[in-house]
């Protein structure tokens, strides 16, 4: 009994060490922007949210200007009757004009605010990332909105999965290039994926639309789902439902410098456009797909050699095989790698109607 009335006062006198913040008394910052202002300074949005009597909510930005990005929170505290703390930042918007500039000294900054999780998501912005920050998205908040639309299309597999922990992993590992999801604003209330940005190191160096994501994915990420529509002939088609599919690197043994991407798909013939669904009409199906998988996915593969940027990791792949890799020569040669593309398609399971 004693040592448990000793452990219970000990406690006490340590819970009046620790610094505590009452959160009526404080503004939670949900998502930052980032935007290169002109060549000197870079400009701050910071989101939060207001919480009314009639349990609403309202969006509340604090806009600021520095030639340093720590002194962005700073000057965006004078605005603020209570302080701004970072710890519920969930989403991070980098312009597009500074996407182009670089994200090195961001990326630093972030690697060492412990208050931010790894589960906060970057993006590239079409325009400015305050214009993102500044829309109307929805009552439950701009910050809860662009949160959940990231991680839905994350969850459903319509956008490689990427959030601070992996990008950080990717930023630091030699051998591979970083990629982040575009958000384009269409109208003030509403928000779209347009596609994903590329980087060469720390600076955006090209875009892959929405409509190539499934090819990207199939590249880039080791497990992958969704839909495909594959076009028998003009009056004929079939919609794929893929149940998985993944990536492998194979090394050709006679030649370092060429390299297989084998790509195995298995799906279900989800629709048909068709009035006899056989053995033969499946086959026909499964080859086209086989060939569009390999062209678009081919086509994908030399324009990241063409922009100099390895969002697969084949540098890391090939510092695996390779105990004395020297990247040096690797950035040298890597535009010139000779890159095949094979697919393999299986089709599981009958017309589902």
């Amino acid at each position: 009994m004693k040592s448990l009335m000793m452990y219970l006062c000990i406690l006490c006198l340590l819970s009046g060490c620790v610094e505590t913040n009452t959160i009526d008394d404080i503004n939670i910052i949900l998502a930052v922007g980032l935007d290169q202002s002109d060549r000197k300074q870079m400009m701050g949005t910071f989101l939060t949210d207001n919480f009314m009597p009639d349990k609403s909510i309202t969006n509340k930005t604090y806009t600021s200007k520095a030639p340093l990005r720590r002194d962005l929170l700073i000057k965006a505290n004078h605005q603020a009757a209570q302080p701004l703390v970072t710890g519920g930042v969930s989403v991070t918007v980098i312009g597009e004009k500074l996407g182009k500039q670089g994200i090195d000294d961001i990326l630093d900054i972030y690697q060492g605010d412990v208050t931010i999780g790894a589960r906060n998501f970057f993006a590239i912005s079409e325009g400015t990332a305050k214009k993102i920050l500044q829309g109307q998205y929805g009552p439950e908040g701009n910050g809860t909105y662009l949160y959940n639309l990231l991680d839905s299309k994350i969850k459903s597999k319509e956008l490689p999965e990427t959030n601070l922990h992996f990008l950080l992993r990717d930023y630091y590992q030699k051998g591979k290039d970083i990629y982040l999801p575009r958000l384009k604003q269409i109208s003030t209330n509403q928000i779209e994926i347009s596609g994903v940005s590329l980087f060469k190191k720390d600076k955006e160096v090209d875009v892959i639309p929405s409509g190539k994501l499934f090819y990207f994915r199939l590249l880039v990420d080791k497990h992958n789902k969704g839909f495909f529509f594959v076009p028998k002939n003009k009056k004929e088609a079939a919609s794929i439902k893929g149940l998985s599919s993944k990536h492998e690197f194979i090394l050709s043994k006679k030649k370092p410098s060429e390299v297989t991407v084998q790509i195995t798909i298995k799906g279900a013939i989800q629709e048909y456009t068709g009035k006899n669904l056989g053995v033969k009409q499946v086959k026909e199906i499964q080859k086209n797909l086989e060939k569009k998988v390999e062209k678009e996915c081919l086509q994908l593969v030399k324009s990241f050699q063409k922009n100099d940027t390895d969002p697969m990791g084949l540098g890391a792949f090939y510092k695996s095989r390779n105990r004395g890799f020297d990247y040096e020569k690797w950035a040298e040669n890597y535009k010139n790698l000779n890159i095949k593309v094979v697919c393999r398609v299986t089709i599981e399971e009958p017309l589902i109607i």
